[in-house]
């Protein structure tokens, strides 16, 4: 992946801004009532603000399952190990902005509606 690609997503779309050994940045465009797969990061950190629509974050840790309705222009932060989930909640596709570790490979899928 590079700069400008966009990846077709079952759930929407990746569009890559920017990527290289520090960080990556990418428009995540999820439509309505498709998620991404619960999954955790065995390294990478993400950081996540909601531009435009409305998405559900779930988040799993110790204390189990919380479901945020992220809020526009507020960010999230998922550290490595933290088991986590997006669904688009909005008419137009939600669009959340994601600053990243580098380690695009790093996911590991616990459940994913398209059976990847």
């Amino acid at each position: 992946m590079k700069p400008g690609d966009v990846i077709p997503k079952p759930w929407g779309s990746e569009h890559i801004v920017d990527l290289n050994d520090a960080y990556c940045v990418k428009y995540l465009r999820i439509r309505r009532g498709q998620r991404l797969s619960k999954q955790y990061h065995e390294h990478k950190r993400e950081t996540m603000l909601l531009v435009r629509g409305y998405a559900l974050l779930t988040l799993t840790d110790e204390r189990g399952p919380q479901d945020i309705t992220m809020g526009f222009g507020e960010a999230y932060v998922v550290e490595p190990g933290t088991v986590h989930r997006i669904e688009g909640m909005s008419t137009e596709p939600a669009v959340i902005l994601e600053v990243s570790t580098p380690e695009l490979d790093d996911v590991v899928r616990l459940q994913d509606d398209y059976g990847r």
